[in-house]
């Protein structure tokens, strides 16, 4: 009796999970579906799902503000020469020119081809392009080399998520025209597009401001006491904004500066580095720029601010 019992609850159990018409239909549907997908797809990739190489954020903020300073002492080394080697690149959209110097191309020698050796994996724009030099110094990368100030910035990123934007000479105009003051070196470091990390060097002056996701050196320290100044600053009804624009891209910048009411108190300068700076430093409350500007010269001023 009780192995009759069980026999009847096995059957049972075995109709229960009987597969119907209907679900095999669908089952059978499902597979056609997946390997259309595959035929009209092609062999997926599976190298896609290999372990991604990351970088260390110390080793690379340490050797990014290593390269601007390497590639500034070329800046100031050739500037010092009788002849700079200025040759024109052409007109920009404004029709103002746009030279190159010899200066633009040490510094970026040092900057490009140090970094890329040091970071093979990780892509490199730089303003200048030139062929490959195997004798440039490579930043130094040991954990003891890595500067005290960059000790505040931990973890590490995928590298194929980053883009180094590389300016080795901002303010080339004012360059030749011995305005060294306007001069500056930047490195701007972006994550999936946005603006992470950014390095300004002015050679001349041997200053260095840089910035990472809101960590700061210490010549930065004051933003946050200017962001308490500016809340509780008040202005006369007579006072406009300090606006610092371009000396050679002036655009429609000074019409714009004019529809602030009160109208704004422009200063002309050369360099967006330098004008970031400014701004950075508290001596001007706005940047303003209406014409085309390319990503190295707004990546690591955006970073900063």
């Amino acid at each position: 009796m009780e192995e009759k019992a069980v026999r009847k609850l096995l059957h049972r159990r075995i109709k229960d999970i009987t597969v119907s018409a209907e679900f095999r239909n669908f089952f059978i549907t499902l597979l056609c579906l997946i390997a259309i997908i595959f035929y009209l797809g092609g062999k997926p990739n599976f190298n896609d799902y290999r372990l991604r190489e990351k970088v260390d954020i110390k080793k690379l903020m340490s050797a990014c503000i290593e390269v601007a300073e390497a590639g500034g002492k070329e800046v100031v080394r050739v500037r010092a020469l009788h002849d700079i080697g200025e040759r024109s690149k052409g007109q920009t959209r404004e029709g103002a020119n746009d030279p190159v110097t010899e200066g633009d191309m040490a510094s970026h020698r040092v900057m490009f081809h140090g970094l890329k050796k040091a970071f093979p994996n990780i892509n490199i724009i730089s303003e200048e392009h030139e062929p490959v030099d195997d004798n440039v110094p490579v930043p130094r990368l040991d954990l003891d080399g890595i500067r005290e100030e960059v000790q505040i910035i931990g973890g590490e990123i995928e590298a194929d998520r980053l883009t180094i934007w590389i300016d080795p000479l901002d303010a080339t105009q004012e360059y030749t025209e011995n305005l060294t003051k306007f001069v500056t070196v930047m490195v701007g470091i972006a994550i999936d597009g946005r603006a992470i990390g950014g390095i300004i060097h002015k050679p001349f002056s041997n200053e260095t401001i840089w910035s990472w996701k809101r960590q700061r050196n210490h010549l930065l320290n004051h933003l946050h006491i200017l962001d308490e100044v500016e809340l509780n600053r008040v202005y006369s009804d007579d006072e406009g904004p300090r606006v610092i624009v371009s000396r050679s891209h002036k655009g429609d910048v000074y019409n714009m500066v004019n529809k602030f009411k009160p109208p704004g108190v422009v200063t002309p300068a050369g360099g967006a580095g330098y004008k970031v700076w400014e701004v950075a430093a508290g001596h001007e409350d706005v940047y303003l720029h209406s014409s085309l500007i390319k990503k190295w010269d707004l990546c690591a001023g955006a970073a900063i601010l």
